[in-house]
């Protein structure tokens, strides 16, 4: 007896056929009435807002999986069969220990209704999985059903669980499963999306399309047509990143190190940085630290301790040591 879980990824989608068949590997198809069956196992599944559950077991099963922070309902409570009312209406309703209970009730009705093969259709107040002495039940039976033996079960922290199965059964092993969902748009609309909203290099969009769930293989895939199409270029990207960085007064170390670590290749960033020096629009590296150094000095003479003031910021800014002293030569000389 196994237990595959998983949680969901926001904004993918998760069926689960998809989820057995990358947890475990495992066909899993539904027989007319919504049960799910595959080939030589007893199989049962548990789907919640961030969680994925499936039991497989040699024998039939009902598994229930509930993710502890969910809303509930006192109302709810008053569905629920006459002893298991009786022993939530001995607590304050809603509070950790009340929830705890709830929950506990919930999920051993919801395995075995499961077994049952019927789900929610058997109906919550036709049976209890509280003896008569208050107690949670070894084993239920609800009127005209199978017999099964009831637990719960630790899956993982935050989590609420319970088996049912023909047959006592020990504790089962639990397996955390990786697996991304299916995207609920194209990757290429949202790449496009994300192009538009910002400039980005190739390493930037990859990371961002793997951050949203794609896989590695689709994302580099995606990344090769998008370059084909002209839509990235790393070289086009670098040059504009650095004649818009020395226009705010960036020294070429810092361009340098900020197109590094953008994932830009090491050529591009050569070639943006000739490409500055260069052009004659823009100021010289040594004219463009004498301009944020004048900024500072707001036409003032300078002291020492402005001075170091100054190198320190030119320095912050990726000027090279050598324009930095020339700059600080020519401002004690003026």
């Amino acid at each position: 007896m196994k237990i595959y879980v998983l949680r969901k990824k926001k904004g993918r989608k998760y069926t689960s056929p998809a989820c057995a068949k990358a947890a475990a590997d495992i066909v899993l198809e539904y027989e007319e009435r919504g049960r799910p069956v595959a080939e030589g196992l007893h199989v049962s599944v548990s789907d919640t807002k961030n969680w994925w559950g499936m039991l497989t077991a040699d024998a039939p099963c009902g598994f229930d999986l509930e993710e502890n922070g969910r809303n509930l309902s006192a109302l709810t409570a008053k569905k629920l069969h006459a002893l298991e009312q009786q022993y939530l209406g001995g607590l304050e309703p809603l509070n950790s220990e009340w929830r705890a209970e709830f929950l506990s009730i919930w999920v051993r009705k919801e395995a075995y209704m499961k077994f049952c093969g019927e789900g929610l259709r058997m109906g919550l107040g036709k049976f209890s999985v509280l003896d008569e002495q208050l107690n949670y039940a070894q084993t239920v039976q609800a009127k005209h059903r199978p017999e099964a033996y009831v637990s719960g079960v630790d899956v993982l922290p935050g989590l609420t669980a319970a088996i049912a199965c023909e047959a006592p059964f020990e504790a089962p092993e639990v397996i955390v499963c990786e697996y991304a969902g299916e995207s609920e748009r194209d990757i290429m609309d949202e790449a496009a999306d994300l192009l538009t909203a910002r400039g980005l290099t190739k390493a930037e969009l990859k990371k961002k399309l793997k951050s949203k769930g794609f896989e590695t293989e689709e994302v580099e895939d995606a990344a090769m047509r998008l370059e084909e199409l002209d839509y990235l270029d790393d070289e086009a990207y670098a040059a504009r990143y650095a004649a818009d960085a020395a226009r705010k007064g960036k020294g070429k170390l810092r361009i340098a190190r900020e197109l590094a670590q953008k994932g830009t290749d090491a050529e591009a960033v050569k070639a943006a940085l000739e490409a500055v020096a260069d052009d004659e629009d823009q100021l010289s590296e040594r004219d463009r630290a004498m301009a944020e150094a004048q900024k500072m000095l707001r036409g003032e003479k300078p002291d020492e301790k402005t001075l170091a003031r100054i190198g320190r910021r030119l320095s912050s800014y990726g000027y090279e040591p050598s324009v930095i002293w020339d700059v600080l030569g020519k401002l004690r000389n003026s």
